[in-house]
């Protein structure tokens, strides 16, 4: 029972804990369109939502086999659950003035993020009751991975007025790892779990460090 309401809680929880520590980091900030991200989030389900209910209707909800589990796995699950971030944090938030280098992407992409997870796993729970809640605890976490991949590429397109590349690189790259890691839990392939958590937590730490630098080097031309 701890578990579940662990799982339920953990996605809104984190968005508190990233707001308090944005708050800390720069406390003379305007937060009203970083505090929209997050309900921004919570509508952009919608789309996977309409995505998974197509894909229930047309059968492609049984997993049979190998092909409609990669199928299930990268598209309607890492592609579905990805496309609707994407538009939100492309066409909502990356015209406005305050977003400008990919540090500010991955900040929106977090709580873009943390919105959806907030639905995604009360759907989850109403849907397969049965499903270990840890599960959802783990997908929460792995879940700042796609994030940074998002945020990191669609605000190297505002920085380099190359929106439309890096805008379909940072979707198919989030949803790419979405799928991937969604493939090993369908499949249960525990010698590919930790390559992938290894591997995505370098790539992201890698991320972060050179959108932290980009950062840097802009402000220092202002």
């Amino acid at each position: 029972m701890i578990t579940l309401i662990i799982a339920l809680v953990i996605a809104p929880l984190m968005a508190l804990a990233f707001f308090v520590f944005m708050k800390y980091r720069f406390p003379k900030a305007h937060f009203g369109l970083f505090n929209r991200s997050y309900f921004w989030g919570i509508f952009s389900t919608l789309f996977a939502i309409v995505i998974y209910l197509l894909a229930y209707w047309q059968g492609y909800l049984e997993l049979k086999n190998l092909r409609r589990i990669i199928f299930f796995s990268f598209f309607i699950i890492g592609f579905g659950q990805e496309l609707g971030k994407f538009l939100v944090l492309r066409y909502l938030f990356l015209p406005t003035k305050k977003f400008t280098n990919p540090s500010d992407g991955i900040i929106y992409s977090f709580m873009i993020n943390f919105g959806a997870l907030t639905i995604f796993n009360i759907i989850a729970v109403l849907i397969y009751p049965e499903s270990d809640p840890s599960i959802l605890i783990t997908r929460s976490f792995v879940s700042i991975v796609y994030a940074v991949i998002l945020g990191f590429f669609v605000g190297m397109g505002k920085a380099r007025n190359n929106r439309l590349v890096d805008s379909l690189t940072g979707l198919f790259g989030a949803a790419f790892f979405h799928g991937s890691f969604e493939f090993i839990l369908q499949t249960n392939d525990h010698l590919l779990l930790w390559p992938f958590i290894i591997g995505s937590a370098i790539i992201t730490f890698l991320l972060i460090v050179k959108a932290m630098q980009i950062t840097d080097e802009m402000e220092t031309k202002e």
